[in-house]
């Protein structure tokens, strides 16, 4: 556990963690552009005996998880970025890459920054494809890829010597108070696939996105937390829906139901609406 270190900087942007193997060493997710360089000063703090940073993992392809990559690269050029292949092929599209910047910059004014700096597109990129069932070796400690759809097309997990589970968004987020929020966008049965298969690798902790580590007395009940929240969330759609409600009223529905005080915390609003205009809509879509 001590060479698995939290090097998360910002509001609002995803857990960053950096995994130290005795060769090689890999972050898991990035965060936000707005706050790269705190996450730049955080890792070169552990690194400080000059080693470098080989890998960044993404857990998938959306701005909150990804904002940082082009400043890590112009810190570390060899770095590479390994990503599901729906993700490298999103990267490559410039309509993705706008959102990304237009989001980024929404966040950085709601955080109390100032304009992003001005990166390079190019940089934004993912140098190679991971699946389901690889293994990266850092020497010592190693990390198994498990396809998670459900959040996105391109949901990976990462499991850390088959003790610590980084699941991806697919299966939710858990606040600090243990509240767990759904974040399926495109698929509940594959959501609900995919917290299975989580929970099948029987890791003995867990890192729940946005937040970190999740409490000894929250990890036994965790994945049945995450199946309970999705299950609620569709129970909810299905139900308005059924009553003739049209998307745009499930969503403010929605929305005073489920976007109390700590989701605001976890999300800016406009992404909020984002996810889960497209997570109503799959559910209507698929039921």
């Amino acid at each position: 556990m001590n060479n698995i270190i939290n090097v998360t900087s910002g509001k609002g942007s995803s857990t960053a963690f950096l995994i130290l193997g005795e060769d090689k060493t890999a972050l898991i997710d990035c965060g936000m552009a707005y706050c790269a360089s705190n996450l730049i000063r955080n890792i070169q703090q552990v690194l400080e005996d000059g080693r470098k940073l080989e890998y960044i993992l993404l857990s998938h392809s959306h701005y909150d998880h990804i904002g940082a990559v082009p400043y890590l690269r112009k810190v570390w050029p060899d770095v590479k970025v390994l990503a599901a292949e729906y993700a490298q092929n999103v990267l490559t599209k410039e309509s993705a890459l706008k959102t990304i910047r237009e989001l980024g910059n929404g966040a950085a004014a709601l955080y109390g920054e100032s304009q992003l700096l001005n990166y390079d597109d190019n940089l934004m990129k993912v140098d190679e494809k991971i699946s389901d069932g690889d293994l990266i070796d850092l020497g010592g400690t190693t990390i198994t890829v498990l396809e998670t759809l459900g959040h996105t097309k391109c949901s990976l997990s990462f499991l850390v010597n088959n003790q610590v589970i980084f699941p991806s968004e697919t299966s939710g987020v858990m606040s600090k108070s243990g509240k767990l929020y759904s974040s399926f966008i495109i698929s509940y049965k594959e959501t609900i696939d995919s917290i299975k298969k989580c929970q099948k690798t029987n890791a003995k902790y867990i890192v729940s996105p946005h937040l970190g580590f999740v409490s000894e007395s929250e990890t036994p009940i965790y994945w049945e937390k995450c199946m309970e929240a999705a299950n609620r969330t569709r129970n909810f759609v299905l139900e308005l829906f059924q009553e003739g409600f049209d998307e745009d009223k499930i969503f403010e529905e929605y929305k005073k139901n489920f976007q109390d005080k700590e989701a605001r915390s976890l999300q800016p609003d406009k992404a909020f609406e984002i996810n889960n205009r497209a997570m109503i809509k799959s559910i209507i879509n698929n039921k």
